[in-house]
């Protein structure tokens, strides 16, 4: 991800949130982070956002609004559809990854304990968005 990428982390979890900063960190100082509770604290959030961010990484298991919920909001808002949404979710169940593929997730990341596994695939997210940056 580029220095001034704005990436929005949506966890529940505040010890997966630590991770996930800490992986951005790892990867670019520069990189800002966003945080939301879970979707319905998102979505305000987004609404007041001078900012959108490049990415959001959205959990699924969340209350009051779980992360399903939160993907249908993002693509139904003109405003956030075109945001790429990857969930980031302890869930491996195929059906999972194919039903919100199809409802527009760009990417489906399992959570791992792995610090470096993370790092690996924010690293990757980063070079793709760089060479799409110089095709453009």
């Amino acid at each position: 991800m580029k220095a001034n990428c704005i990436c929005m982390l949506i966890d529940d979890d505040v010890d997966d949130q630590e991770i996930f900063l800490y992986a951005v960190r790892e990867l670019n100082m520069e990189i800002e982070c966003t945080f939301a509770r879970d979707g319905r604290d998102a979505l305000a959030k987004l609404a007041a956002a001078e900012k959108k961010p490049d990415y959001i990484f959205l959990d699924l298991n969340m209350a009051p609004m779980d992360g399903r919920s939160c993907l249908r909001a993002l693509k139904e808002d003109s405003h956030l559809s075109r945001i790429p949404v990857i969930i980031y979710s302890t869930s491996s169940d195929p059906r999972d990854r194919s039903e919100l593929m199809a409802m527009g997730a760009a990417g489906y990341w399992v959570k791992d304990v792995s610090i470096s596994k993370l790092c690996e695939g924010l690293k990757l997210l980063l070079h793709e968005q760089e060479a799409v940056q110089k095709t453009n």
